[in-house]
Order: structure tokens, then C-alpha cells, then sequence
């Protein structure tokens, strides 16, 4: 990290420690405490007597000394909710106001900056976790998204920007980053340029991006933000929040006007010049170890002999002693790196078939199965602009199929947000659930719009198609019917609704209606 801008965020954290402090005192009001705090990658949590931070990963690189900081400040603060979010970045929870600053300052020496975490800043650059080792992939894109990383690091105190900025690059088809709907994504194509995307996002009036440029020069991606910044301060609505995500470019501009806006920056933006950048690709030299054993976590690398080893905190939740217990296994382990993905699933790379063996073992507290992957955001008990506890209904229904045998086995990964925010990205799901309220006998309960049929696979992008309202205390009766059909028939969900959702509505409109 650059020395100047160490030394401006550390100094910045002085005055943040005096309002995070107001604010606990309740000298200062929650929506003026957000507006500042955001920036810092800091929130008051529901209440009003606690905070959370938001440590950002670069590209969702977890390395055994940010790992290991971590597991030193759960320890230190008692903090009992680690939360892995669909940014590949990791929130802890429940800190008072001193331990959120301290935590934040110390967090520097470890190369984490949580300045930017939220608000609207440019926020951590995301890519496919397994960039690097991923047997399908085009390119390894991982040197670019760390040059796009420290560029935006090194501009974004001084930008000014209408909402937050979410760049992400993706080394293969698989969309895994939803590099073709973010507010700019680089997706590797196969005569090693990416084809770059802009101005889409999920949430409230959701939009799949536009495509600016189909070969981008590697070299040059710097040239592509700068110049998705520039449209963005240009174009972007600096008077309506509602409307200042880069999306809404594509109605106030039109797609045509919106492609002319940013190549007209993309042109300005080349002939200044300055930009170009010549990362090192670095390759993986260690010696691999076949091993026999088979899982569904296992994955292999395309280096001979190494592996991969996925595991899903349930809810993206990871206890202190779970953290600790992984760390004390790959410390030992050379050339071992964890990567977090935007689903949730964490990712160990880089190991040997023996050491392969190791963390799966140390790891099988997490999802036992697909269904247990699924995705929440960290829910209403604790976001104060959350509507529904998405993470504890999601965790509750996951404990509660498992007293049902096999039935989960069944079921597809699912999407749970508390809010239209879709920080639980329900709106990709094949099924998705949106935190919600009904009337019954004229009086609101806490309930869930349904949405299903969503895709993220590059070239199969759809938003899911909403259903109907379901009260949360009938979701798991409902996924157990479901799951009971879908044994006895023997069929995946994804056939299930192939056709179309007769089927389906037979069994969901006794909950909905």
C-alpha cells in the first residue's frame, strides 16, 4: 500500500472514532452517522447500540496473515458473528464503537482497507475465485483485477462519485462474478482480451449491462474504469439516491446514448495516456500429489496433482474456533491461498492431494450438499435498512431439513435477501426469496416474495420471475413438500420448472394463497 495514502486513511480514523462514539451517544441521528460512516466501510447495527465493519478483500484474497488478523480480533473483542458477504469481503459484528476504530486502524498493517467498504466509493474489485487454477479457464485474470484494485485505491479519496462503483473481472464462462451485469465487469476472452460490460446491477429496478467494448487490450483496462468513472460523474444522478446507480445511465441516456458517453471518456481517456500497466502473471510451481479420495468439494486444478477445496459457511457464517482450526492446518502448507467467492463459497487452493485431505476434514462443519450452499445476506437483525431476517431464516430451514434425511439433497441452491437490495442476490436464484410482509386478517407478517428461473451463466442471464408472497413461518413446510415430490420423482428442481411451472404451483400455491 502506497505510504501516502496509509498515512491519510490512518489519520482519517481519528475523527471516525469521535462520531462512531456521538453516535453511540446518541448525539448524532442514524441517517447522519450513515452517511459518514459508510465511507469507512462501517454501519450502527440494528438497535442503535452496536456497529459492524467490513474488512475489503482484494479480488477475495484471504491470506494466512489477514486470516489470522481476524481470528486475533474475534478473540480480542469477543466478536461472535463473522459474516462472508457476496463481495468476497468479511464483516464482523457486534463491536462497540472504540473496538470498530481500533480494528480498522490495525487493520492497514495487514494490507486491509476498509475505507471505501461502503458509501459511494469504488468498492472491493472482485474475480472468479479460482482464477489462476480453474481447468476451464480463458486467462487468469487475477493480475488485472489487483492493477484495477491499487488504481482505484490510489484515486478514490478524492472521487466524487453519486453512489458506489463495483468493478469485477471473470476468467471464464461461467459468470461466476456476474461480470455482464455489475456497474463495469471484464469477462476473458479467448485470444486473451476481455469483452467489458457496463452500468448494470441487481436490486431495485434491476438491469443486465451493456456491452462496451467485445476485445479489450489487457493492458488497458485502466483506460475502461477511468473512463466508466468519468461517464458516471458526468451522467450519474447526484440529486436522487434512488437513481444514482450507474444503472439508471441506461434510461436517462438510452443504450445508444450510454455506449456514445463512454466511448467519448474511453477516447479522452487513451490519448492522455499514463495508464497502461504490465502486471506480473505469476504461475503455480509446486509439486502436486494425486490423491484417490472423492468429494463433491474436491475440485481439480488445471496444475497437475493440485486441488481445490470448496466449503460453504452456512448463511456465510464462520465461527472464530472454525477460522482458527483452518488457518492452524495450511499454516504449514506452502503456496496454500483461500479465496472467497461471491456466492459465499470459500475456496482452498493450491493443495496436494494429502493436504487436500486435511482440509476437507477440517472444514466439514459447512454445507453438506448443493441446497446448503445457498446465499443470504447478513439479514434484518442486524441491517438496520433490512426488512426480513434473511440469514437466520435461511439457517433455521437448512438445520430443519437435515432432521428430514436425504430431502435437501434435492433441492437447488437458493437466494435469501432481506430487502429489494438483493445483497443476497435472490433476483439470480433458481429460486430466490426477498424479504417482504402480508396481510393476514388485515394485520402484516413477516413474509418472503418468491422469484424463481433466475441465471447468471454467461450468454443465459435472466432475472427471476416472481411467484407470490410466502410467510416465513411456511417456508419450510414448503420446501419440504417440495423436496418430498422432487424425491419421489426423482428430478432435479431444474427440470421440475423446465417445462413450465404447472407443477411447481400445484404444491406453492397452497402457501401463497
Amino acid at each position: 500500500m502506497d505510504k501516502k495514502i496509509y498515512e491519510e486513511i490512518k489519520a482519517e480514523i481519528k475523527d471516525f472514532r469521535i462520531k462512531a462514539n456521538s453516535y453511540a451517544n446518541k448525539e448524532i441521528s442514524l441517517k447522519d452517522f450513515k452517511g459518514y460512516s459508510g465511507g469507512f466501510g462501517s454501519y450502527g447495527e440494528r438497535g442503535g447500540n452496536s456497529f459492524m465493519i467490513r474488512l475489503r478483500m482484494n479480488q477475495g484474497c484471504f491470506t494466512k496473515d489477514k486470516m489470522n488478523f481476524v481470528i486475533e480480533s474475534a478473540k480480542k473483542y469477543a466478536i461472535k458473528k463473522l459474516h462472508f458477504t457476496t463481495c468476497e469481503t468479511i464483516q464482523l459484528h457486534g463491536l462497540t464503537a472504540d473496538a470498530t476504530a481500533d480494528i480498522m486502524a490495525a487493520a492497514l498493517d495487514h494490507d486491509i482497507v476498509c475505507r471505501g467498504g461502503g458509501g459511494d466509493f469504488p468498492r472491493n474489485v472482485q474475480a472468479n475465485p479460482l482464477s489462476g487454477v480453474d481447468k476451464t479457464e480463458t486467462f487468469d485474470v487475477m493480475p488485472y483485477a489487483k492493477a484495477a484494485a491499487d488504481y482505484l485505491l490510489s484515486i478514490m479519496l478524492g472521487l466524487k462519485l453519486p453512489r458506489k462503483l463495483k468493478v469485477v473481472f471473470e476468467n471464464s464462462c461461467h459468470n461466476t462474478v456476474h461480470a455482464t451485469f455489475r456497474d463495469l465487469g471484464f469477462i476473458a476472452n479467448n485470444d486473451n482480451t476481455f469483452a467489458v460490460y457496463c452500468a448494470g446491477g441487481l436490486g431495485q429496478n434491476p438491469k443486465m449491462g451493456v456491452q462496451v467494448a467485445t476485445s479489450a487490450k489487457p493492458n488497458q483496462v485502466l483506460y475502461y474504469i477511468k473512463a466508466m468513472i468519468d461517464t458516471f460523474i458526468e451522467n450519474g444522478n447526484y440529486t436522487n439516491r434512488a437513481k444514482a446507480r450507474t444503472r439508471y445511465m441506461q434510461e436517462t441516456l438510452g443504450i445508444e446514448g450510454l455506449k456514445a458517453a463512454y466511448n467519448k471518456h474511453l477516447t479522452a481517456a487513451l490519448a492522455a495516456g499514463g495508464l497502461d500497466i504490465n502486471p506480473e502473471i505469476k504461475s503455480v510451481t509446486k509439486v502436486g500429489e494425486t490423491t484417490n479420495i472423492k468429494n463433491w468439494r474436491l475440485i481439480e486444478q488445471k496444475q497437475p496433482g493440485l486441488y481445490a477445496v470448496l466449503f460453504h459457511p452456512i448463511g456465510g457464517d464462520i465461527k472464530e474456533e472454525e477460522l482458527e482450526a483452518l488457518y492452524n492446518t495450511i499454516l504449514p502448507m506452502d503456496d496454500v491461498e483461500v479465496r472467497i467467492g461471491p456466492d459465499q463459497n470459500i475456496y482452498v487452493i493450491n493443495l496436494t492431494g494429502k493436504e487436500a485431505e486435511a482440509v476437507l476434514k477440517v472444514t466439514e462443519f459447512a454445507a453438506r450438499n448443493v441446497f446448503e450452499t445457498s446465499v443470504s445476506c447478513v439479514g434484518a437483525t442486524i441491517c438496520q435498512v433490512g426488512l426480513r431476517d434473511s440469514n437466520g431464516t435461511l439457517v433455521n430451514l437448512i438445520h430443519s431439513l437435515r432432521q428430514d434425511g436425504d430431502l435437501s439433497d434435492y433441492l437447488p441452491r437458493i437466494h435469501v435477501s432481506g430487502c429489494p437490495s438483493s445483497c443476497g442476490t435472490h433476483q439470480i436464484g433458481l429460486i430466490g426469496f426477498q424479504g417482504s410482509f402480508k396481510l393476514v386478517e388485515k394485520k402484516p407478517e413477516p413474509a418472503f416474495i418468491i422469484s424463481i428461473k433466475g441465471n447468471d451463466k454467461l450468454g443465459k442471464e435472466v432475472f427471476g420471475e416472481a411467484l407470490g408472497t410466502i410467510l416465513q413461518k411456511d417456508i419450510y413446510p414448503f420446501f419440504k413438500e417440495l423436496a418430498t415430490e422432487l424425491k419421489a420423482k426423482q428430478m432435479s428442481f431444474k427440470d421440475f420448472v423446465a417445462v413450465d411451472n404447472t407443477a411447481l404451483l400445484a404444491i406453492l400455491n397452497k402457501y401463497i394463497n
